[in-house]
């Protein structure tokens, strides 16, 4: 009987020797100074200043003192016209979430076509535009009755991927003004783009 004791507390002092071997000891992570970030969690700005929102633009304008153009082809034209064209943009990065995005923007627009005439304009327009989607410019525009300064501003509202600017427009000339309401849309792809070029 005694030898069986003896077997016994050998195969126990065994079996407790390979404990620490088969269920190492758990450390737990040293504590991280406060006020220092991870490694593996750097701090990222938000970027939104490389959105690229070129995209069609329709809408209506309304002509105070007549249209130039058509009276020059001996017609007639309704103050009430339609619009639609197309806006090409260029944002100019910051670096920075909290300052507000400069843009530049190409606006190529023709008008009065449901009246079977085109009222052709071109408007190049530089301002800025902030990260809740309020946004002014000014700038040249060229139409049939020369050189005027146009006075933009709106507002782009954000549905998921899909941005839908309302813009407002005034462009006074010798005669009178030019004051349009237009939108459109597009899309964004400052994600694409930068994924894109991580992959390379």
């Amino acid at each position: 009987m005694h030898t069986s004791r003896l077997i016994g507390l050998s195969i126990l002092c065994i079996a407790a020797g390979r404990l620490p071997a088969q269920y190492p000891r758990f450390n737990p992570p040293a504590p991280i100074p406060r006020g220092s970030v991870p490694a593996t969690a750097p701090a990222r700005a938000v970027d939104d200043d490389n959105d690229d929102r070129s995209g069609p633009r329709l809408g209506a304008a309304y002509v105070i003192g007549g249209s130039v153009t058509a009276e020059r082809e001996g017609k007639r034209l309704s103050p009430l016209t339609s619009l639609f064209g197309w806006q090409v943009e260029h944002q100019i990065r910051t670096g920075s979430k909290d300052l507000p995005v400069p843009v530049t923007e190409l606006v190529l627009l023709a008008g009065g076509m449901e009246q079977g005439r085109v009222l052709p304009s071109a408007s190049w327009l530089v301002g800025l535009r902030g990260h809740d989607g309020l946004e002014g410019a000014l700038g040249p525009t060229l139409t049939g009755a020369g050189l005027q300064l146009a006075f933009a501003g709106g507002m782009t509202h954000a549905f998921g991927d899909l941005n839908v600017p309302l813009t407002l427009a005034v462009a006074p000339g010798r005669r009178g003004a030019s004051i349009s309401l237009t939108t459109g849309f597009n899309t964004r792809r400052s994600t694409r783009r930068s994924t894109r070029r991580s992959t390379r």
